[in-house]
């Protein structure tokens, strides 16, 4: 498939932006900026790295996250699965192991450092994002990307254009595989992601490094429940996937667990379903309060007469706080709301939200090809 992405906009040898065999480039979309990067894959997360110092290193020295995380692995039994789900990650995914070293690599920090922001989730809750679906005359998926408040301004859209693999786009947390909130893929595959938390973790891989490599394996919402009913994680996830001829279902996966839902007029949830951080239809640990909230709140939004558009999603997600709404203020510290995102899979266009920005509309085939179209 390379002889298939080298699309407009991306920077070719002799232009700016061409380092070597990888191509690199910035432009913007709403609020967010996005980055796409064109070459082999080792090189082409250095280069990231390398690109993104400044942010990745943020993380580590300013961002509290990572002193909590060493102390809280620092004594048994919390070490000894910190070391099995390394172990797990590395055996069961060595290409997402070697993409994560690369871009510590290039941003020259330890490798170690990034193995254990991206393995949080597995060994202690992480809280943040809801979703809706929806099913009917048309097909939606809409997603709320909740993380700790000194993220927000600091994520952004990355397309991987890497020689061999699908290409796809995804929101990144500068320093993490770009695997843990939502993605676009060129095969027409939409998914979007809440966090599970399962305690005691399983002996598998992280699930950052699952999610990564689902972005790899497949092209078919049957691919995608496959993958994930044969790649159990540490920790959990509910993937909430689409694809372009509207089917859309919601897998949980954590700790060995796996079900699925679909999403329609004839399916037991109906129509409209909604997901935040606590299992539907797997046992996971008790749900945080926050969690049970924020469903309550979408389980009370009442099936829309008409074929809801991408404003109606925006205003219930985006549109205020608990207890009317499931947006979460950046200014009140903790955890924020860092962008909302609304796939509409029957017109084939996201929806984009952040930053206080306007929406900005793209279709999906671009997003995921990293094109930005002017005029």
């Amino acid at each position: 498939m390379a002889q298939d992405r080298h699309f407009r906009g991306i920077p070719t040898p002799g232009q700016v932006g061409y380092l070597g065999t990888v191509a690199l480039l910035e432009q913007k979309l709403g609020g967010l900026r996005w980055i796409v990067v064109h070459g082999p894959a080792d090189e082409a997360f250095r280069e990231l790295g390398r690109h993104t110092r400044e942010e990745i290193t943020r993380v580590i020295d300013v961002v509290p996250l990572l002193p909590k995380l060493r102390q809280h692995t620092a004594a048994p039994p919390n070490g000894q699965q910190l070391a099995t789900v390394w172990r797990a990650s590395q055996v069961s995914f060595p290409q997402a192991w070697d993409e994560l070293a690369a871009l510590a690599d290039g941003a020259g920090v330890e490798l170690d450092d990034l193995a254990l922001l991206n393995v949080r989730g597995d060994l202690g809750p992480v809280g943040g994002c809801s979703d809706l679906a929806w099913r009917r005359g048309r097909s939606v998926i809409a997603h709320n990307e909740d993380g700790t408040a000194e993220q927000a301004g600091h994520c952004m859209l990355l397309t991987l254009l890497i020689d061999g693999q699908p290409p796809l786009t995804a929101f990144w947390y500068p320093g993490f595989l770009p695997s843990n909130a939502f993605t676009v893929t060129g095969s027409g595959l939409v998914w979007t992601i809440d966090s599970l938390t399962a305690q005691p973790p399983g002996p598998w891989a992280g699930r950052h490094f699952v999610a990564r490599g689902l972005q790899l394996a497949a092209t078919t919402i049957e691919d995608a429940i496959e993958y994930l009913r044969e790649n159990p994680s540490a920790g959990g996830f509910s993937y909430t996937i689409g694809d372009r001829a509207g089917r859309i279902v919601i897998v949980e996966a954590a700790a060995g667990r796996h079900a699925w839902a679909e999403v329609g007029p004839t399916a037991p949830g109906g129509p409209l379903l909604w997901h935040t951080n606590h299992g539907r239809y797997i046992q996971c640990t008790e749900a945080a309060a926050n969690s049970i909230q924020r469903g309550d709140l979408l389980a009370s939004v009442k099936e829309p007469v008409d074929e809801p558009d991408a404003g109606w999603f925006l205003k219930i997600l985006a549109g205020q706080p608990l207890p009317d709404g499931v947006w979460r203020d950046p200014s009140q510290g903790g955890t924020a709301t860092l962008c909302t995102f609304v796939a509409d899979l029957t017109a084939g266009e996201a929806v984009v939200l952040s930053g206080g920005a306007e929406a900005a509309a793209i279709p999906l085939r671009d997003l995921a090809a990293g094109i930005q179209r002017t005029g």
